[in-house]
C-alpha cells in the first residue's frame, strides 16, 4: 500500500534534515559471526551467530534464523556548521515523535508498543516501537523499530518477520540491551 502524500512529504522533510545533519556510514565489521558481536561503530551489539549481514550497502541488511529481517541505518554527525544545528538527541526525539510513530501505525498495523524510551547508557538516547498486522491468509507479522543515539551518531534498526510482535519484541529487546558504545 502507498503512504498518503502528506505522510510522504513529512518523511521527506525528516530525511532531508537527517541527511543535512548526518553522514551515512557503513559499519567497520558487519558479521554477527565475528565473535557474536555486530560492530556498528560506535555501537556494538551481541547477536546470535545464526544471524547474517550484508554490509556492502546502506542500510545494512540482516537475516535471522527464522527468516526475520533487520535493516540498520548508521549515521554520524557531520562537523557542525558555524551557526550550530540541532543536537543528535533533538533529531532523535523529533524522529521518534513524528515519523517513527507514524511508521508504527502505517497500513492499519496494530501498535503493540507506542514509541517509548528504550534503556540506554548515560549520555545516550533510545526509543522503540512495535506493531503487528494480521493478514487474511498469511497469519501475523510484526514491525519493530529501535532508534539509538549518542552525541555523535544515530542508529535506526527495523525488524520485520512473521509471527506475533510480543515475543519478537522481547527477543529483540534482549539483543539491544547488549549495546556497548565507543563514545
Amino acid at each position: 500500500m502507498a503512504l498518503n502524500p502528506s505522510f510522504g512529504s513529512r518523511m521527506n522533510m525528516w530525511i532531508r534534515a537527517l541527511v543535512l545533519s548526518f553522514a551515512s556510514l557503513l559499519p567497520v565489521a558487519t558479521s554477527a559471526q565475528d565473535a557474536g558481536v555486530l560492530h556498528l561503530q560506535p555501537l556494538h551489539l551481541e547477536l546470535p551467530a545464526t544471524w547474517t549481514f550484508n554490509g556492502t550497502q546502506s542500510p545494512i541488511e540482516g537475516t535471522g534464523p527464522e527468516g526475520e529481517k533487520v535493516l540498520i541505518t548508521v549515521m554520524r554527525r557531520k562537523p557542525a556548521p558555524a551557526e550550530g544545528g540541532p543536537s543528535v538527541q533533538d533529531v532523535a526525539q523529533g524522529f521518534a515523535g513524528g515519523p517513527m510513530a507514524q511508521l508504527a501505525a502505517k497500513n492499519g498495523m496494530k501498535v503493540i508498543r507506542q514509541v517509548s524510551a528504550f534503556p540506554t547508557p548515560e549520555g545516550k538516547v533510545g526509543f522503540s516501537a512495535a506493531s503487528e498486522a494480521t493478514r487474511a491468509f498469511g497469519g501475523k507479522s510484526y514491525f519493530i523499530q529501535y532508534l539509538l543515539s549518542s552525541p555523535g551518531a544515530l542508529i535506526y534498526l527495523t525488524f520485520e518477520g512473521k509471527g506475533e510482535a510480543g515475543p519478537a519484541m522481547l527477543r529483540f529487546d534482549k539483543f539491544l540491551e547488549t549495546q556497548r558504545w565507543d563514545d
